[in-house]
C-alpha cells in the first residue's frame, strides 16, 4: 500500500514526499516546482509527462555491475527536490514541463516496452521520485511483466515513500554529492542524512545499488571528505560499486573542470576501502577486476563493454569469487 504523501496542517497542506516538507496554500507548488496543492491534496499535475526518452547502454546510468553490456530504455521527468547550483540537467530539473509534452500512463509504458521487446527501464535524467505514484505503479506492472526497473536518483526522499517504491526497484544509482551537511545546505538546498538513510534503506531492501559522487573543483574534492564518503559506503558494504565522476561547468557553477589528476588521486584513496571504484566522465579507470585474484572480469571503453572472465552468476571464472554482479 502506498504511503500518505500529504497531510493537513492548519489552513495549509504539507507535502510529505521529501524532507523539504513544503507547507502549501491552495494551488501553490512546492520547492520542486512539480508537486502542487489541489484543495485538500498534494498532486503532481504533470504525472506521466516525459521530458525525454531513448535507448542507452546501461553503463551510462552509470551501472557497471547490473546487466553489463545490455541496453536499457531511459525516460526522464521534470523538477527536482534539490537545487544544485552545478546541475547538469537544469533545463528539465528546474523548470515546469511544456503542456505539449507527450504523456504516458503506466499501462502505456508497459505496452511500449513489450512492443519493443525491451527488458529494462530506467527512471532518470531529472528526479524520478517526484513522480512517485506514476513510477510506483509502472514498477509494479514491470515486476508483473518481468521487466527490470532502475532508479537514478538523488535519494532525497522521506523513508516511508522510499520504502514503498524500493520494494519494486531492481537497481539504483544514487548520488551522494558530499559527506557534509554544509555542502548540501549551501550548494544543493538540502541535507545529507536523508540521502544516507535512502542508501541504507535501498541496501536493506536488497536493491542492487551503485553510488556516484560528482567531484567539483575546490568544493568537495578533499582527501578528508572522500575518506568520510568511503567510510560511510564501506560501513554498509565494501562491495558497493562507487563512481567518482568528473565535473564540468554547468548551470550556475563556472569553476574549471575537475583536473583528472584529482580524480585519479581520489580513486586510489577510495580503493583502499572499497572493492570496485570507477572514474566517470574521464578516460580509463573503468575496468572491473576480481576482488580476490585480480583477474580482469569486464573491460570498458566509456560505454562499450566487453565481458572477459565473468560467468552468468557474477562469479570470476578463474577463482570462482562472487563480485557483486547481476548479469542477467
Amino acid at each position: 500500500m502506498s504511503s500518505i504523501l500529504y497531510k493537513s496542517k492548519g489552513n495549509k497542506v504539507q507535502c510529505l514526499l521529501c524532507p523539504n516538507l513544503c507547507l502549501l496554500n491552495d494551488a501553490q507548488f512546492g520547492i520542486c516546482k512539480t508537486r502542487k496543492r489541489d484543495k485538500d491534496k498534494v498532486v503532481n499535475p504533470y504525472t506521466g509527462i516525459i521530458s525525454s526518452s531513448g535507448i542507452d547502454p546501461i553503463e551510462k546510468k552509470p551501472l557497471y555491475h547490473f546487466m553489463p553490456g545490455s541496453n536499457i530504455f531511459s525516460i526522464g521527468f521534470f523538477g527536482c527536490t534539490l537545487k544544485c547550483q552545478f546541475c547538469q540537467n537544469y533545463s528539465i530539473s528546474q523548470y515546469h514541463p511544456d503542456k505539449n509534452n507527450e504523456k504516458f500512463s503506466p499501462h502505456d509504458m508497459i505496452y511500449l516496452l513489450k512492443e519493443k521487446n525491451i527488458k529494462s527501464i530506467a527512471f532518470t535524467y531529472s528526479e524520478p521520485l517526484l513522480y512517485h505514484e506514476w513510477v510506483l505503479e509502472t514498477s509494479i506492472l514491470c515486476r508483473k511483466n518481468n521487466i527490470r526497473t532502475i532508479l537514478v536518483t538523488n535519494g532525497f526522499i522521506n523513508r516511508e515513500p522510499a520504502e514503498d517504491i524500493l520494494e519494486y526497484i531492481d537497481a539504483a544509482n544514487i548520488d551522494l554529492k558530499s559527506s557534509r551537511d554544509e555542502f548540501y545546505k549551501k550548494i544543493c538546498a538540502g541535507r545529507v542524512e536523508p540521502v544516507k538513510d535512502f542508501i541504507k534503506t535501498a541496501y536493506r531492501k536488497k536493491v542492487h545499488i551503485e553510488i556516484t559522487t560528482l567531484v567539483i573543483t575546490d568544493t568537495n574534492d578533499s582527501v578528508e571528505e572522500f575518506n568520510e564518503i568511503t567510510d560511510f559506503i564501506s560501513s554498509i558494504s565494501e562491495d558497493i560499486p562507487f563512481h567518482i565522476s568528473r565535473y564540468h561547468p554547468a548551470y550556475e557553477f563556472n569553476k574549471e573542470a575537475t583536473p583528472v589528476r584529482t580524480l585519479e588521486k581520489l580513486i586510489d584513496i577510495s580503493k583502499k576501502k572499497l572493492n570496485y571504484v570507477y572514474g566517470g566522465n574521464m578516460h580509463g579507470h573503468s575496468e572491473t577486476y576480481c576482488k580476490k585474484c585480480n583477474e580482469k572480469l569486464v573491460d570498458r571503453d566509456f560505454y562499450s563493454t566487453s565481458i572477459k572472465s565473468l560467468d552468468n552468476n557474477g562469479n570470476c571464472r578463474k577463482c570462482g569469487t562472487f563480485n557483486n554482479f547481476i548479469v542477467s
